[in-house]
């Protein structure tokens, strides 16, 4: 269970383009039917973090000094718990500990 890194580029309500990378620390056991879990988890990620991205505006993704919105993080963590849920035999809180979410703008 080693950790897992997902990168996306989206576009913000307001037509901004952003990188989003969520960095996990460790990853889930595959479900029998996701065996490829890894692989299985990103195209689940891409929709639902471009959707969170989509319906964001760009001041609303960055808190004090550059720093990732503690609400917009929520809001990830809870789009990357539901993907886990798809394809991982469990999606445990100690998935997401020490998780980092990270935001560029293109």
């Amino acid at each position: 269970m080693a950790g897992f890194v997902y990168q996306t580029e989206g576009t913000t309500r307001d037509g901004k383009k952003v990188k989003l990378t969520v960095s996990l620390k460790k990853f889930c056991k595959c479900k029998s039917s996701h065996l490829k879990c890894e692989e299985d988890i990103k195209p689940i990620l891409e929709r639902k973090l471009n959707e969170i991205l989509s319906k964001e505006s760009f001041e609303n993704l960055f808190w004090l000094d550059g720093k990732v919105h503690p609400n917009f993080y929520v809001k990830v963590m809870e789009a990357v718990t539901e993907a886990m849920e798809t394809v991982c035999v469990t999606a445990r809180s100690d998935h997401l500990q020490g998780a980092q979410v990270s935001l560029e703008a293109l």
